[in-house]
């Protein structure tokens, strides 16, 4: 009789187990939406903003900033179709938001901003019937490069040094070309040289052929290809002309004012009197105001319209007028 009794208890102690466990797992279950809840407070902060949305944001800004360091080091236009591509990718961010706050970043860590490039201009009959014909349909896909925001007394070789890319000699040479051809470009009526005045001018430099960088039809087509001369050739009927024009890096990293700059340190004490009034007239400036910065004098000009004088207003001798009036 022990034997059954014990055996009896057994048996009612087994059927009193599975209710036992399952009110431990019915007990259990409000602790886990609980714990679902702490969740999901941890990933939405207290003021309802989303944790997740901003880390987010932030490394979309941080890699604008990258790749936009990343193009200035080779010397590629900064894209919007690349910033969508590389940087926003698929998700719904913001272009405008994004684009400002990487502004933000650049300007007050490494004293740059993206500055947008002007559009090429329609020059031959084609790009003009062309445009005419998809005028209001698309619009031009804006491009970028990096300037310095840095005061002009802060803007010295020590603290803006050349970007090396090679180099530091390879570096030199290569603006000093790119320089001397948007100058003579930049100096030319309505900004547009032939190609054969343009070989003839570097030829008086010894590089019609070759440059210490290589080839000169290389370093032109380099030249080209980054956006400070911008080759065109129009044709029509059987006849084909090439001319050479400033382009859109060219015109903002250079510019008028690294120009007139350039001219004046080629003179230096040599300059005739009135070497700023003829600079004026061939880049089509007009000096509005002059300031001192810390003695240094720094000149605010404006454009006037298309330039009236060629590079021969800025020759300083009859020898040298005479020889830029053969040239044409």
């Amino acid at each position: 009789m022990p034997s059954r009794r014990r055996t009896m208890q057994e048996e009612e102690e087994s059927e009193e187990e599975p209710t036992q466990s399952t009110h431990r797992r019915r007990g259990r279950a409000p602790a886990s939406e609980d714990e679902s809840e702490g969740e999901e407070e941890e990933e939405v902060g207290g003021d309802g903003v989303d944790v997740d949305g901003a880390e987010s944001m932030d490394q979309a800004v941080k890699k604008l900033v990258r790749y936009a360091l990343a193009c200035e080091y080779q010397r590629i236009t900064i894209k919007r179709t690349g910033i969508s591509e590389k940087v926003l990718g698929k998700q719904p961010r913001s272009f405008k938001h994004v684009f400002e706050a990487a502004q933000k970043q650049l300007r007050t860590k490494f004293g740059i901003e993206m500055v947008e490039l002007p559009q090429r201009e329609k020059v031959t009959l084609k790009a003009k019937r062309s445009a005419a014909k998809s005028k209001g349909n698309s619009k031009p896909t804006a491009s970028y490069i990096l300037s310095t925001t840095l005061p002009a007394q802060y803007r010295t070789p020590e603290i803006l040094a050349p970007s090396l890319i090679g180099s530091e000699e390879d570096e030199a040479t290569y603006i000093g070309l790119c320089t001397v051809i948007v100058a003579y470009i930049s100096m030319s009526p309505a900004e547009a040289v032939p190609e054969h005045r343009l070989i003839r001018a570097l030829k008086r430099l010894n590089v019609d052929e070759n440059t210490p960088l290589g080839k000169t039809d290389a370093i032109l087509k380099k030249m080209g290809a980054h956006g400070y001369i911008w080759k065109v050739t129009d044709r029509q009927g059987d006849e084909e002309t090439i001319d050479y024009r400033l382009g859109p890096r060219g015109k903002t990293e250079i510019g008028k004012r690294g120009v007139r700059g350039f001219v004046q340190e080629v003179y230096g004490d040599s300059a005739p009197d009135d070497l700023d009034k003829l600079l004026n007239r061939s880049l089509n400036m007009d000096v509005a105001r002059i300031e001192q910065v810390d003695g240094t004098t720094v000149i605010a000009e404006e454009d006037q319209g298309e330039p009236e004088a060629g590079p021969s207003r800025v020759r300083s001798s009859g020898k040298r007028r005479r020889a830029a009036d053969d040239d044409e």
